[in-house]
């Protein structure tokens, strides 16, 4: 009967052991959580202006969600849509799926499903890739994966471009030479 409970006791000190053990390892995670200087930032529905020269509304990029951490200096979008604020030859409206805008750069990323898209009346155009780079104060964008551009019910494949859409200039590139449509 003692053998019975010196086993007894000694399992409950193995569990109580265990479990102390247990605590501490968690309470160690949840302070070094705790302590990380690391902070993200969350905005929904956050919007973006720019202004032209005169200090006019130029565009706008609006995203359902943007979120920023101190780690680095970008700005991660997503459900992204840049409207440009222009004449009615130039109403161009960019989407995307995702987006990252840089510190100390004009340039805006763009992946997953890029639709741009020329609302105008007299030359209404929709150019369509995944992944693309537009500097939103020039208004010209890059990209050098497939694009698929639909022109007066004509469309061009291509694999990159360079456009400046206040222009409505559109330079494809190919392996010998840049071609050049407007």
């Amino acid at each position: 009967m003692l053998g019975f409970f010196s086993k007894l006791i000694f399992l409950l000190f193995l569990v109580a052991g265990s479990f102390i053990a247990f605590l501490s390892t968690n309470r160690i995670e949840i302070d070094t959580a705790l302590q990380s200087n690391e902070r993200i930032y969350s905005v929904k529905n956050a919007e973006f202006f720019g202004s032209d020269q005169k200090g006019l509304l130029a565009y706008k990029v609006f995203s359902k969600n943007a979120r920023s951490e101190n780690s680095n200096n970008e700005v991660i979008l997503e459900q992204v849509s840049l409207l440009y604020y222009s004449n009615d030859l130039n109403s161009w409206e960019i989407s995307s799926d995702k987006g990252a805008m840089y510190d100390n750069s004009n340039i805006l990323v763009l992946s997953g499903n890029v639709v741009i898209r020329n609302n105008s009346t007299l030359r209404p155009s929709i150019i369509e890739t995944d992944y693309l780079e537009i500097n939103p104060n020039k208004m010209t964008i890059a990209t050098n994966k497939q694009v698929k551009i639909s022109l007066n019910n004509n469309t061009i494949e291509a694999f990159g471009i360079n456009a400046i859409l206040e222009d409505n200039q559109i330079k494809f590139r190919t392996s010998n030479a840049s071609t050049s449509m407007e």
